[in-house]
């Protein structure tokens, strides 16, 4: 595997983390919304910057979802969902894990649904690079899918 492969693995993994730790906390139905929408903008972020290595495009150094949504589809990736729900995740990755926002500026669900469309256009970029990407961190006891 080459390092421009590595990177995109690495960055699906650590979504997968994100995504598996933001389902279990809605699953609480009591998970301040910050933390939700921060795990599930993180989770967003690493699949999109994952898809963008795999295109041979660098993501670079930012946590603006509009922005990456931006370069993948410059690079001719089609991108299955709204740029403009993803900018609602936005606010989540820095200004609401240190204060408390207004309101809610997305709802858990449609949080999750982003996260799930996301990795599912990673996992199928990293299966047509000849990466078995459906085994990619899972662990013993991963029950979410």
């Amino acid at each position: 595997m080459n390092t421009t492969e590595d990177e995109a693995r690495q960055l699906y993994e650590a979504g997968l983390r994100d995504r598996i730790a933001c389902r279990l906390l809605e699953e609480t139905g009591r998970a301040p919304h910050e933390t939700l929408g921060f795990l599930a903008q993180q989770a967003c972020e690493k699949f999109l910057k994952s898809r963008l290595v795999l295109a041979g495009v660098p993501p670079g150094r930012t946590h603006d979802l509009e922005f990456l949504a931006g370069q993948i589809c410059t690079a001719g990736i089609d991108l299955p969902i709204s740029i403009d729900d993803l900018r609602l995740l936005n606010p989540y990755a820095v200004a609401f894990r240190y204060e408390p926002s207004p309101g809610r500026w997305i709802d858990e669900r449609l949080a999750l649904e982003l996260v799930e469309a996301l990795r599912v256009i990673t996992e199928g970029a990293l299966r047509q690079v000849g990466e078995d990407a459906s085994m990619w961190g899972r662990q013993a006891g991963d029950h979410i899918d």
